[in-house]
């Protein structure tokens, strides 16, 4: 066995361990749907490279669960490992490789379908728009399972999770989601038929072709059936529409029931769960739970953030995070509501020619400015408030122990100076105690990612922001 061989073999080793680790640390769809599908090569005394399946896979692993995957790793190989993600280097060189898709990557060889049309004529065929997909669908504790499972449906159309149905109220991104699948499956599947439909189109396209076909003394015209029931991917947004349209609901059930049999993806959304539909028949309900169901919760203040500061940065807007920031606190209904927000607010500055501060926006807004916003926030607030929370002493945050008390507080401090201060990783580390900058960057991505996964964690750093208002 030559050296790269024996360095594999005891990487797959290591990663097995680790995935054991891992898997009760992470919700079972998580590990199920992210962490168990990457696998390890290349194991040296101080590296490995992690593969993964696709692209979102590593983007997952990579950042959010990065500090979980460097914990494990360095606690059962002994030692401090450098991580390196890569994707699957699979082409699609083949004319049916079967469900299983290694990337996202479209080749020269998928920009055309089996139909000779390009991957853009397809999506709108299909009824899809090309901006909807998974590498700009930011993902965070509100949607993390919704995200997961919808990227597992976009591999393995048909063969798990299905039906599909996810749900939330107006504004939360379950039609990007939905869309999201159909466009992944149209580029690295080419060939598959896809259609995207609202409840409403489906009702209405239903109404049109029985008029239709009563002219031609029939109740219901095959063109309608074969567009729905000869679907490889049928996604329909808004179901709710259909509740209480007899007929609609008939075509509806049997359309469900052949494509289920025929193991085709059903993907559905709605503004409730299965359980809370009324005029809707019972045999439909029940076809509804016989899948899995997620559902998308309203973003919390990081994601809003987060939301806006991508918007910003997309369009090269000269707004800064102060004024974002008030605008993600102002704001905490939907997406939706939450850019027309900020549009509201960037298009009267530009057009006035106002100054960017809070106090504009808050008037833009009609909201009252409180003194915290006006007040800027050093590194000395940030910790002194940290200290106070956690009754530890500044002196001790800056000296080299590793005791729990210190290092979750420490972590924290340095989350929030980078967050609330913006200030640089190396002048948080030297402030610390001349600690190195990736140090900070590994407590930043640990408080971060306990933030998405543990209510505490959340709750401590909205308390410690609290207290910082309040100086």
């Amino acid at each position: 066995m030559n050296n790269q061989s024996v360095q594999d073999t005891n990487a797959k080793n290591l990663w097995k361990k680790v995935l054991g680790e891992l898997q009760v640390e992470v919700s079972p769809l998580i590990f199920k749907t992210i962490l168990s599908r990457a696998s390890a090569r290349d194991l040296t005394e101080n590296s490995i490279e992690i593969i993964c399946p696709d692209t979102h896979t590593k983007q997952m692993m990579s950042g959010k669960y990065l500090t979980l995957i460097q914990d494990s790793i360095n606690k059962i190989g002994r030692g401090v490992f450098d991580i390196k993600f890569s994707v699957t280097e699979e082409k699609k060189a083949v004319k049916d490789p079967g469900p299983l898709f290694a990337n996202d990557v479209v080749t020269g060889d998928e920009k055309s379908t089996a139909s000779g049309h390009s991957y853009e004529d397809e999506a709108r065929r299909s009824g899809l728009l090309t901006k909807f997909t998974f590498e700009n669908y930011l993902m965070g504790a509100n949607n993390q399972v919704a995200f997961a499972i919808a990227n597992a449906v976009a591999e393995k159309p048909g063969t798990v999770y299905n039906p599909y149905f996810i749900y939330s109220g107006v504004g939360l991104g379950k039609t990007h989601l939905m869309q999201a699948i159909g466009n992944k499956i149209l580029k690295v599947k080419p060939g598959m038929k896809v259609i995207y439909c609202t409840g409403e189109s489906f009702t209405n396209e239903l109404i049109e072709n029985l008029q239709k076909g009563k002219r031609n003394n029939k109740y219901t015209s095959n063109e309608f059936r074969d567009k729905y029931r000869k679907a490889d991917v049928l996604l329909i947004d808004d179901i709710q529409f259909i509740a209480g349209k007899e007929a609609t609901q008939v075509e509806f059930f049997h359309t469900f029931d052949d494509l289920l049999r025929a193991q085709k993806q059903i993907v559905i959304t709605s503004d409730r769960p299965p359980k809370d539909f009324t005029n809707i028949e019972d045999r439909i309900r029940s076809r509804f739970g016989s899948g899995i169901i997620a559902d998308i919760q309203p973003p919390d203040l990081e994601m809003r953030i987060a939301i806006l500061r991508k918007r910003r940065d997309e369009n090269q807007d000269e707004i800064p995070n102060e004024i974002i920031n008030f605008i993600a606190e102002k704001v905490s209904t939907n997406v939706r509501e939450l850019e027309g927000a900020y549009l509201q607010v960037y298009a009267k500055l530009k057009a006035q020619g106002l100054e960017p501060t809070v106090s504009n926006a808050a008037s833009i807004l009609g909201e009252t400015v409180r003194d915290d916003y006006q007040k800027p926030v050093n590194i000395n607030q940030v910790i002194k408030a940290v200290c106070s929370y956690y009754s530890v002493k500044a002196s001790d945050l800056k000296s080299n122990r590793r005791t729990k008390d210190l290092v979750i507080p420490r972590q924290i401090a340095m989350y929030l100076m980078k967050e609330i201060t913006g200030t640089p990783l190396v002048t948080i580390g030297e402030f610390l105690g001349g600690r190195d900058h990736t140090t900070v960057m590994h407590g930043v991505r640990k408080v971060e990612a306990e933030m998405a996964e543990l209510p505490k964690t959340r709750q401590d750093v909205s308390n410690v922001k609290q207290m910082i208002s309040s100086m």
